[in-house]
């Protein structure tokens, strides 16, 4: 059996998808709990490993936000250690056994290069945009409006932190094994499905 990695469209049920999988597979789930995990083996704060988490990098304003600061190498050295030190933590954490792993670009670092396992890596989208506004409207506690923002908000986020640290396209279909739309497929479908495969791989 081998581990799940898992990016997703904000509101396609990334979450509730992988931890049906874990649950299914009697296997740990990390999602928030990787920084925990980050900041208990490095000593770096929990506090910056949230603002970090997801975020920011790679983004205009960002980039921004460094221009003219004398300090900007030093800030741009930080985040690639936080990073770095974050994938650590991933491997860590599959070379002690199988897991279900959200974003984070754990597909990129469990691809079986280097020393790292080859996890099943999976893409999760949600091609109607209105059961995903519904679902973004009711998982949040926000309008529509809100909803629609946030979702634009989360995937570009999402999309530029991916390329920012693997320099590869977030949703290139060459980067996963496997991808599979939560309008069409029922969550609980899509985990049974996964924790198949999973169980199947070497």
């Amino acid at each position: 059996m081998r581990s799940i990695a898992i990016e997703r469209e904000f509101g396609s049920g990334g979450r509730e998808v992988g931890r049906m999988a874990a649950k299914l597979l009697d296997v740990p789930f990390y999602d928030g709990e990787l920084l925990l995990a980050t900041a208990e083996s490095s000593g770096i704060d929990l506090s910056r490993l949230r603002n970090f988490d997801e975020r920011q990098a790679g983004s205009l304003l960002f980039d921004l936000s460094l221009a003219g600061n004398p300090n900007q190498y030093s800030e741009r050295t930080s985040l690639y250690e936080m990073f770095a030190t974050l994938q650590k933590t991933i491997r860590r954490l599959a070379g002690e056994g199988p897991a279900v792993f959200i974003g984070r670009c754990s597909t990129n670092t469990l691809s079986g290069s280097g020393d790292a396992p080859r996890a099943l890596r999976v893409f999760l989208y949600a091609s109607d945009a209105e059961k995903r506004c519904a679902r973004v409207m009711e998982t949040e506690q926000v309008g529509e409006a809100e909803a629609r923002r946030m979702i634009r908000r989360k995937d570009k986020e999402r999309e530029q932190y991916f390329r920012y640290f693997t320099q590869k396209n977030w949703a290139d279909r060459a980067n996963y094994d496997i991808q599979l739309n939560t309008s069409t497929m029922p969550m609980q479908q899509c985990a049974e499905l996964l924790a198949a495969l999973a169980r199947a791989g070497q």
